[in-house]
């Protein structure tokens, strides 16, 4: 039954009762079994004792209304506090809410993936132990008004993360104190791409320094000591010619790696004949590999179908690759080019195989780092840039693709990759 009806329920019989004592009492009085007064007493009586009842009944109505009202109150704290949490629990970065304790009282899901799945209640000290960090917190909690602070916080596995301390604004009501909200913000991509930058210009710095000191150091000769050999001057003109063109070389690569990496989300849409294009590179470089007895060979079946991919990027992975080992492999000996259908439906696997001494094992995953080069000497004798392998690594990643390496010293060194078929028949 509904509380109104029991109330109106309640309220009916306590009036049918009144009624009821009212007619007993005046049918006792006209027929003489009581006196007015006495009547009158028990009337009064009955009035008061009805009157506590009713005062009781309300009472039990306004206490079971209040409790209601404190459960709904609960309940709606307690649907906050969930989806506060769920809330918190999508965010991808950690978040923290600290007490006036020190204290860890809410902790997302990637709070307590990177700090311990049982962080909360504990001292935060316990895991950020920073002084810088401790002195923030304290700042903060002590002055709600304090400024944003953020703390640099790095975990033992070289993570790194930019904390952001703020005050958690206060109400007139709350009864929990100053708190304080934690946001972490993962940095250690940009860290890593910064020491990257830092060291590709340091690196890109030496390699053009060096040529151009050599260039002016036979400048200087020939405006010194050797002005009036003519014998020399032939020579060094000879050694500032092979330094200029290595520093062109090395600038023309530059910026080809900057102009691949711009393009790096910009899908390839060109359909390229890849037996076309193989057996043109291989003309191309053949007459310059022939001059260490090296002979290029190509194995690419008929009927090949056409791949989607940037055709001048993809002619110039080629020509890295192919001229790479032609330089290192050994005279007298080939190189091997083949394509075929890959595993994978809708690629074409390729690869270039030398019969070169070789790498040893730990420099197969460093090759193609920017300037990362085996043997340095030998490289710039043979006139590389350190710069080849890196610019085949972005084409590829440009085409869904990745460069794999395998090697074995006194076996030679196969590279090898897939490429997007144009269109696949379905038919």
């Amino acid at each position: 039954m509904a509380p109104q009806s029991k109330a109106f329920m309640s309220l009916l019989n306590e009036r049918t009762v009144a009624v009821a004592i009212i007619f007993a009492v005046a049918l006792l009085w006209s027929v003489g079994q009581i006196t007015f007064l006495s009547g009158v007493i028990i009337a009064a009586v009955t009035g008061v004792t009805l009157l506590q009842l009713s005062l009781k009944r309300r009472f039990e109505e306004l206490e079971a209304r209040r409790k209601a009202i404190q459960k709904r109150k609960k309940d709606n704290r307690t649907t906050t506090v969930s989806i506060r949490a769920k809330a918190l629990d999508l965010l991808p970065s950690p978040f923290l809410l600290i007490d006036s304790n020190h204290q860890i009282a809410v902790a997302n899901v990637a709070a307590r993936e990177l700090l311990g799945s049982e962080i909360v209640g504990n001292d935060v000290s316990l895991y950020l132990r920073q002084s810088n960090f401790v002195a923030a917190l304290e700042a903060t909690l002590s002055d709600p008004d304090a400024d944003l602070q953020v703390i640099r916080y790095t975990t033992s596995k070289d993570r790194s993360f930019d904390v952001t301390v703020a005050a958690v604004p206060q109400m007139k009501s709350d009864r929990n104190g100053p708190e304080a909200m934690l946001f972490f913000y993962e940095v250690t991509s940009l860290i890593r791409a910064e020491q990257m930058r830092a060291d590709f210009v340091a690196n890109a710095s030496h390699e053009l320094r060096t040529p151009l000191t050599s260039i002016l150091g036979f400048i200087e000769t020939l405006i010194g000591p050797a002005a009036d050999d003519i014998e020399a001057h032939g020579r060094f003109l000879g050694i500032m010619q092979t330094e200029a063109e290595r520093m062109v070389r090395l600038i023309d690569d530059l910026l080809s790696l900057s102009r691949i990496e711009m393009t790096r989300y910009v899908a390839p849409d060109m359909e390229v004949d890849l037996s076309k294009l193989i057996v043109n590179t291989v003309s191309t470089l053949q007459p310059r590999a022939s001059d260490r007895g090296i002979t290029l060979k190509s194995d690419i079946p008929s009927g090949l179908p056409l791949v989607r991919a940037d055709g001048d990027q993809l002619t110039q992975v080629f020509i890295n690759l192919l001229s790479n080992a032609a330089k290192y492999c050994d005279q007298d000996s080939s190189v091997h080019v083949t394509a075929a259908p890959a595993l994978q439906e809708g690629w074409i696997h390729l690869t270039i195989r030398d019969e070169g001494p070789g790498i040893s094992e730990e420099h197969l995953g460093r090759l193609t780092e920017r300037f990362y080069r085996v043997d340095t000497a030998r490289s710039r004798k043979m006139g590389g840039t350190g710069l080849g392998l890196a610019i085949v690594k972005h084409i590829l990643l440009r085409h869904d693709s990745a460069l794999e390496i395998k090697s074995e010293l006194g076996k030679g060194t196969t590279f090898a990759f897939k490429l997007p078929v144009a269109k696949i028949n379905n038919a």
